[in-house]
């Protein structure tokens, strides 16, 4: 089994505007897959639902399907670019807790 490379001061906490990443994505914890994320890598895209919500203004799907296509990709490549790494993209309050513990160690 591979070690995951942990660093609790490189993770911030994970916020998306009406959970949209999960709901929409079906993101989740990337060691225990649980939808209640708490904590993401830093140096991440910006969330989607964020971007959505920044446009201030109702948009048609088309124009959704449009505005996250290129942030999409982008954290695809993070999450993938971290996965080849061993580090956790997305972390639940319960594994963070857990690898801060090894981390201490």
């Amino acid at each position: 089994m591979n070690k995951v490379n942990f660093n609790a001061q490189a993770y911030e906490k994970f916020y998306d505007f009406k959970d949209v990443m999960v709901q929409a994505f079906g993101i989740g914890c990337s060691l225990c897959g649980t939808e209640e994320i708490e904590y993401v890598y830093q140096n991440h895209p910006p969330t989607i639902g964020n971007l959505i919500k920044n446009q201030a203004k109702n948009l048609t799907d088309q124009e959704v399907d449009q505005l996250i296509e290129k942030p999409l990709l982008n954290w695809q490549t993070f999450d993938e670019t971290n996965a080849n790494q061993m580090i956790p993209t997305f972390l639940c309050v319960n594994c963070f807790d857990i690898e801060s513990d090894y981390d201490e160690k």
